[in-house]
């Protein structure tokens, strides 16, 4: 039998409401049963004392570019459990994630469709990946999703901005993913992304629009539509700072008004509407607008309150609704027999959302990890 990890005196949230203080048993890389302690030799079990302290599930970025294997690693340190990446590519890098065997949980679109001609066809120029790998026509948007389900992935990731592709390739995508039962995300960082993303029935919207607040109808939409939304209000904080106005004199297609505010009266039209909001940061290594991955998800949670989320509902889009949504049953909650991926962060952090950034401990599968520090009252989301 596994040494018994036994947490007690502890608040805990268990991915939808606050109890406690009580008792959390750690039962190899699974959440025992609370009983468990009142047998346990305490000469043989790690007791924890929890006053003062709140634990959580493993948090949960729904939006990521991981580097490598050492920056996947590093996640778990900020109590980042389970990352959701959006774009990995070459394959060499795609195929070593996918083998790594560290303490946090890789899922991943591989490359996104994308049109040849587009600013994020621009950019995988850039980057070597040869115009083969675009998207150009329907016939070539089965062939996209077929590979794409060859290469193991967990969702199709779609670039659904304009200029880009036609409509009738988004819709083509959707119809090909789910004739493999593959969940959708694209990538909608406009308006017009929106309209263009729900038209094509994309189970899921990363991203917010920034020159314009989504209305009524877009809204109404998604409600309708069962469409679940990731802000990446970090990425959106930092895309609105004096460093993509300077590069976008250097780059005339990153020209547009650009208001965060918008970007959180969008966040705060589709709470209200009652639209699925999951926490994911953007985060990245460009080098020029960089959202540190791991630690950026604490300030994602700030900002989400800030648009008008509970820090109870912002705990959930990071914890049980982001598992829910990207359906990953044995993670997300605090339950007996789940996966004992948790968080021991000292306060209330449904009363102070803040309070997530001060980190006491971390479990990976049962198995804790050295943390890190998230500095306090210092976001890179807020400018």
């Amino acid at each position: 039998m596994s040494k018994l990890t036994i947490i007690k005196h502890v608040r805990v949230f268990d991915g939808e409401t606050i109890s406690g203080p009580r008792t959390v048993v750690i039962n190899g890389s699974l959440i025992g049963d609370d009983k468990l302690a009142d047998d346990a030799d305490s000469s043989s079990a790690n007791v924890i004392d929890g006053t003062g302290s709140t634990l959580l599930p493993g948090l949960i970025d729904c939006h990521v570019h991981i580097r490598d294997e050492a920056q996947l690693v590093s996640c778990a340190s900020y109590g980042v459990t389970t990352v959701c990446d959006m774009a990995c590519t070459p394959p060499e890098k795609y195929n070593k994630l996918r083998a790594a065997n560290g303490p946090t949980k890789w899922l991943s679109s591989s490359l996104p469709a994308y049109e040849e001609n587009s600013r994020h066809g621009m950019l995988f120029k850039l980057a070597g990946i040869t115009p083969d790998h675009a998207v150009h026509n329907t016939d070539e948007a089965a062939k996209f999703v077929q590979d794409r389900v060859d290469d193991g992935v967990d969702y199709i990731k779609i670039i659904a901005d304009f200029p880009g592709h036609d409509q009738a390739v988004l819709d083509r995508i959707q119809v090909e993913a789910k004739k493999h039962d593959k969940m959708t995300v694209a990538h909608t960082a406009q308006y017009v992304a929106f309209e263009r993303g729900l038209h094509a029935d994309f189970d899921i919207l990363t991203h917010v629009p920034m020159e314009k607040a989504l209305d009524d109808s877009i809204v109404g939409k998604m409600v309708k539509q069962k469409t679940i939304a990731v802000p990446t209000l970090s990425m959106e904080a930092m895309a609105n700072s004096w460093i993509l106005w300077g590069i976008s004199w250097v780059l005339p297609s990153l020209r547009q008004t650009r208001s965060f505010q918008a970007s959180l009266d969008s966040v705060t039209a589709m709470h209200k509407a009652g639209v699925p909001i999951v926490a994911g940061t953007d985060a990245n290594n460009s080098g020029i607008i960089a959202v540190i991955a791991g630690k950026s998800l604490h300030h994602e949670l700030e900002l989400l309150v800030r648009a008008g989320l509970t820090p109870v509902e912002a705990l959930r889009a990071a914890t049980s609704l982001a598992a829910q949504h990207f359906s990953l049953q044995d993670r997300g909650r605090i339950l007996p027999g789940l996966r004992a991926d948790l968080v021991l962060v000292g306060g209330n952090p449904d009363e102070n959302i803040t309070a997530t950034q001060k980190l006491l401990k971390v479990w990976s599968g049962g198995q804790e990890v050295p943390v890190s520090a998230v500095e306090q009252g210092g976001s890179c989301a807020i400018m």
